[in-house]
């Protein structure tokens, strides 16, 4: 016996899930890496932009930074020798004790300190203020007169006074 189907073949489309499995999975595996890639392509992309203008930024400060760097140079060719830091200070007493002892009539030209002397120059009305000054040099332990010169112009008398000082002792 023969059997003969007459019903149409059916000619539907049938889906296999699993062919269409295994070909995400192959897509899958193959567009990952290139993903990655693209993905730490633009990260490199950044990074060098910003190095960039970092770079920028730095050579627009170099010349701040040569001219900071001067200028420290400067002061630090500007500082006093350490001696000479130690005589300032030990100067600080002779100059208190001087402002202490000296006549407010006087008026003051010049003074120079200079190896344990001072010389002072200034001028006052009367030879009286002049004789006091020197008396209260005379009475002071910081100073002792080495030499006093005064001369007469019109009514003011003009001096040259050269004083030792004696702080030596007391610097280290």
């Amino acid at each position: 016996m023969m059997r003969i189907n007459l019903l149409k073949e059916e000619k539907g489309l049938h889906i296999h899930w699993g062919e269409i499995a295994v070909a995400l999975v192959i897509i899958l595996t193959l567009a990952g890496p290139g993903l990655h890639y693209f993905v730490n392509y633009i990260d490199v992309q950044g990074l060098e932009r910003e190095r960039d203008q970092l770079q920028d930024q730095r050579e627009a400060l170099r010349p701040q930074e040569e001219e900071y760097f001067d200028l420290q140079q400067q002061i630090d060719d500007f500082r006093l020798p350490e001696e000479v830091e130690v005589q300032r200070y030990a100067l600080a007493p002779v100059i208190e004790e001087f402002g202490l002892i000296l006549p407010t009539e006087v008026t003051l030209e010049t003074i120079d300190f200079a190896e344990g002397e001072m010389a002072i120059s200034g001028h006052a009305r009367e030879i009286d203020i002049i004789l006091n000054l020197v008396s209260n040099i005379f009475e002071s332990d910081i100073f002792s007169i080495v030499s006093l010169e005064q001369f007469q112009r019109d009514d003011v008398i003009d001096f040259d006074l050269e004083v030792e000082l004696h702080t030596r002792e007391e610097l280290p």
